[in-house]
């Protein structure tokens, strides 16, 4: 609603010359304020004005109070939802993991997040089965082989529980060596499988500064601090020291391969050299147990349990947010950060 003091004014002035003239004694008119209507015009405004501020502070609180209401209740209906998946299912259970993309700290596939999804999926009593969904390059060893590690305790302890490793585009390196952890590894005969290799890429520039006239000053406190500078030339030393580092790395790619495959792996000369393998040729040296896809397993191995998925939780304020779409949980997305 809006409003001018002028137009109180003239509403006011015109309801004065509408209203019946009563007779104004001398005596009044000698004590009559010539200012009084004014003050009573402005008082009256003045009480009008704090009514509707008052009014509209109370919508404000009560759609405040309603909107939090709302998300709580959404919020409070997600969670329950999300904490009661398993508690409604009846019968066998098979657990999906999903480990798409890169191995490593802050990656897409980190070891810590993995075994807390392999910690939960084994709490479950009637889990009959576990299903690796693998698409990734590679990474970093150390994460994979803490993954390699849990899924092979996993095995060890409920031997009666099958590890299912499904190859969707493809397990490469790091990729493998999680894979080779599982009791038994399908793909599609175009998945790329296999790289069993370990890799240190870089290069060596410093002949090109001392064309261009420049002098590399690089201070350390140890002979091989800074062997993989890449402006400065490399010693033998540090590369016979560096070399050894990685075939170290490589051995124990090749023993977890081994570890993992046992006597369905046929050793080659290309098996362990870092060679990339199609699905088709996976299977006839026994990187692979055999072709097939997520559904097909699903179909063949387990027609009666029920899936459920246990994916890595990145952000849940966004996940609320894509699944209800709504104007709002984008507003608290803009204004809140979750650490």
């Amino acid at each position: 609603m809006s409003w001018t003091e002028d137009e109180d004014k003239s509403e006011s002035l015109n309801q004065n010359a509408n209203a019946p003239k009563q007779p104004i004694e001398p005596q009044e008119k000698e004590n009559l304020d010539p200012n009084r209507e004014i003050w009573t015009l402005l008082e009256k405004t003045l009480s009008e004005n704090i009514i509707e501020k008052r009014r509209a502070r109370r919508w404000r609180i009560f759609f405040r109070f309603s909107m939090l209401a709302i998300i709580w209740a959404v919020l409070g209906g997600w969670f329950m939802q999300s904490t009661l998946q398993n508690a409604n299912l009846e019968g066998d259970v098979i657990a999906m993991i999903p480990m798409r993309g890169v191995i490593g700290a802050d990656a897409e596939i980190e070891s810590s997040d993995v075994v807390n999804l392999l910690d939960d999926a084994y709490q479950n009593s009637r889990l009959k089965g576990v299903i690796i969904e693998m698409n990734s390059p590679g990474g970093s060893p150390v994460h994979s082989g803490i993954i390699y590690d849990a899924i092979r305790a996993k095995e060890q302890a409920y031997p009666e529980i099958p590890v299912l490793v499904v190859v969707e585009d493809m397990a490469a390196s790091g990729g493998y060596y999680i894979a080779s952890a599982a009791s038994e590894i399908y793909a599609d005969k175009a998945s790329l499988v296999g790289s069993i290799g370990v890799i240190s890429s870089g290069f060596d520039a410093s002949n090109l500064l001392e064309k261009i006239g420049v002098e590399r000053r690089t201070f350390t406190a140890g002979r091989n601090k800074a062997f993989l500078d890449p402006f400065s030339p490399m010693t033998d030393e540090a590369r016979d020291k560096w070399q050894a580092v990685l075939d170290e790395t490589h051995q124990q790619f090749i023993n977890a391969v081994k570890e993992g495959r046992g006597d369905r792996l046929t050793i080659t000369d290309d098996v362990f050299s870092g060679m990339v393998f199609t699905g088709s040729q996976a299977q006839k040296i026994g990187l692979i147990d055999g072709l097939s896809s997520v559904n097909e397993l699903l179909n063949s191995r387990f027609p009666d349990a029920t899936p459920v998925f246990y994916e890595i939780k990145q952000d849940s304020w966004r996940e609320l947010a894509k699944e209800f779409g709504v104007e709002m949980a984008t507003k608290i997305l803009s204004t809140t950060r979750i650490e």
